[in-house]
């Protein structure tokens, strides 16, 4: 009587196992499905204020990617209309197909279609993937536009770039300004300078003379970059005459220079114009070459 109330049991056990088994198998298949059919392989990533970044891991027997995007035409009646971003690849990083438009403009609420190409060793290319969505905002990644706390504390000991840039735009306004009122009464302008002072040594040669000059210049203007301003320097009158490269040089200069009690830099045409002697600049240079 016992051996056969344990074989019901055994038998009962067995049953139930049997039956549980299916199912449980049958779920994971379901769940590998589900997961399959959601997993389209083909990775979007949308930027803000504008950039796309598509990728997809390499296949067997895969050698290029491509991907055609179409940006709110969902209604449009041309059966075959010209993709808003297109882009292919054929190389390979990280084990992935990536492809990037830093210039492509997507916003939240844009309808999106794509058909992502794949090109196969034998040539052959084809559609693998085709779908399309509505852009959520959620979905769009703010690109990065602060710098980094490591970058913000290096800088903090230095002078501040935009205090620089804002004293070179008030000097360059004031610039012009004065520029344009007194621009009726230019008769010539070139690009000569007068210093009102001169070595103590009366016979200085070119070379030293330039030198004596642009070391001048670095003490009394020392904002100037003078080592590639200064052109060329020679004797005039009680002072130094002395060219710089370019007419925004000479007035840069004249600018910075009006910031001085007494003036030590001059406009070397105002001297020569205002002489009784209608000669050029060059009769009162002496230059040792």
């Amino acid at each position: 009587m016992k051996r056969s109330f344990v074989a019901s049991l055994c038998l009962v056990a067995v049953l139930l196992v049997l039956c549980i088994c299916p199912l449980e198998a049958g779920r994971h298949r379901n769940r590998s499905h589900r997961k399959s059919k959601r997993d389209t392989g083909v990775h979007i990533e949308i930027y803000h204020p504008k950039g796309v970044m598509i990728w997809y891991p390499q296949r067997p027997g895969m050698v290029a990617f491509g991907i055609e995007i179409y940006l709110n035409k969902k209604h449009m009646v041309d059966d075959e209309p010209v993709c808003d971003i297109c882009m292919n690849t054929t190389e390979v990083s990280y084990g992935k197909f990536i492809l990037r438009n830093d210039n492509a403009v997507v916003r939240g609420g844009d309808h999106l279609m794509y058909n992502a190409i794949k090109q196969k060793v034998n040539g052959s290319a084809y559609v693998m993937k085709s779908n399309e969505f509505y852009v959520a905002d959620s979905r769009i990644i703010n690109t990065p536009t602060e710098c980094s706390p490591n970058i913000r504390s290096q800088s903090e000991d230095k002078p501040s770039n935009v205090q620089t840039l804002k004293e070179d735009i008030s000097l360059l306004e004031n610039i012009v300004y004065n520029t344009y009122q007194h621009c009726n009464n230019i008769t010539r302008t070139s690009k000569k300078l007068f210093l009102n002072f001169r070595p103590t040594e009366t016979r200085l040669d070119s070379k030293e003379l330039f030198k004596y000059t642009l070391s001048s210049l670095k003490d009394v203007l020392p904002k100037m970059d003078w080592d590639n301003v200064l052109v060329d320097a020679f004797y005039y009158d009680d002072g130094i005459g002395f060219e710089v490269k370019s007419l925004i040089d000479k007035l840069k200069a004249l600018q910075m220079a009006r910031n001085f009690v007494q003036l030590t830099v001059n406009d070397l045409d105002e001297f020569n114009d205002s002489s009784d002697d209608d000669n050029e600049i060059d009769t009162y240079t002496m230059r040792y070459d």
